[in-house]
């Protein structure tokens, strides 16, 4: 039976995400020098939960990796790669602030679909040479559409 503790949960994949960042910037890589970093940046674990952020750990390093690769491979022949990337990466800003706005956790924007609209329009021309495939629905819709020319206010309103 998998039991959900939401409290739980926001502290371990926080502190997973922590570990996998310190690892790679201090370049933690002994079983023992990782105990010591998890207990420096989560004392108050106790074993079970030690383990379980280890856990975690490993999986976003596995995610972080996998999502890299992915990303390297389908913006090497674009228009512009640093903006493609971008592009690539707005769709999980959207998701998260989906989700946040699921968990009650932020308003809804009423505006946000043109504004993700707009950022399509941004990133066009920097995704030339990649299939729209690589895009999930929203974005590879907004693909399709006759670009829309923005004005200089539009970008600042």
């Amino acid at each position: 039976m998998i039991t959900t503790d939401a409290k739980f949960l926001d502290i371990l994949l926080p502190a997973a995400i922590r570990l996998h960042e310190t690892m790679i910037e201090e370049g933690t890589t002994t079983p023992a020098a990782i105990d010591a970093l998890l207990a420096r940046l989560a004392p108050d674990l106790d074993a079970d939960g030690r383990r379980f952020v280890l856990r975690l750990a490993t999986w976003v390093a596995a995610y972080t990796q996998n999502v890299i690769d992915e990303a390297m491979s389908d913006i090497v022949h674009t228009a512009d790669p640093t903006l493609a990337l971008g592009a690539l990466a707005v769709q999980s800003r959207w998701a998260a602030f989906d989700l946040r706005v699921s968990r009650g956790e932020h308003p809804d924007d009423p505006d946000k679909d043109r504004l993700r609209a707009e950022e399509v329009v941004y990133f066009r021309p920097s995704v030339v040479g990649m299939s729209s495939w690589k895009f999930g629905r929203l974005f590879r819709e907004q693909l399709g559409t006759t670009p829309k020319t923005l004005s200089k206010e539009d970008y600042l309103a």
